[in-house]
């Protein structure tokens, strides 16, 4: 089995037979592929391995992009799809709660962001694979669309602090990043 080729999920072997070793995991006495890449086991040292790129981890205090999937209450729920710098997409379940929205009091969520916005934000806590961001500061909506007619927004020049849509005129309210237009590819 060793040289061949592992998909995620594949099976291994055994932990009587070997040890997880880096891009495995064991589940149930079995040992799979955590990764994909090339399977390596070492008799010799009882260690199964699979060589290969995993996907990137989120840590606290990198800045991700992601896209407005809901807005409840207290929070808003963004799938983040990429890390800064980082060109391997990922897909994490997120929440921006109302309190880390902005350094300015926020009372509708719905008021700064909207379903389908790109956002970019912090990782501001990372606990039981619950994921918080923040877009205080100069982080917030880097591609906003219009409610109306789901055309992108730009920055009015009309009324400082609101989108507007070029398209049919609607203007609207966001939590804009400083670098509002400047979005990598999600």
């Amino acid at each position: 089995m060793s040289g061949k080729n592992a998909m995620i999920g594949d099976y291994l072997g055994t932990i009587e037979e070997f040890l997880p070793g880096r891009g495995t995991y064991a589940q149930d006495g079995k040992i799979y592929a955590a990764c994909m890449g090339e399977i390596v086991l070492d008799s010799a040292k009882h260690l199964a391995e699979v060589k290969g790129k995993s996907l990137p981890k989120l840590r606290e205090g990198q800045v991700v992009f992601g896209e407005v999937s809901s807005i409840k209450k207290s929070q808003v729920i963004v799938i983040v799809s990429r890390i800064l710098g980082i060109d391997t997409p990922i897909d994490e379940r997120s929440f921006i709660y109302v309190s880390n929205i902005s350094d300015k009091f926020v009372d509708k969520p719905e008021d700064m962001f909207a379903v389908g916005d790109i956002v970019k934000a912090e990782v501001f806590k990372i606990k039981d694979d619950l994921i918080d961001l923040s877009t205080k500061g100069d982080l917030g909506v880097v591609k906003a669309f219009c409610r109306k007619c789901r055309r992108p927004l730009v920055k009015s020049d009309k009324r400082e602090g609101k989108m507007e849509c070029l398209n049919c005129g609607h203007l609207e309210l966001r939590k804009t990043a400083k670098d509002y237009g400047n979005v990598c590819e999600i």
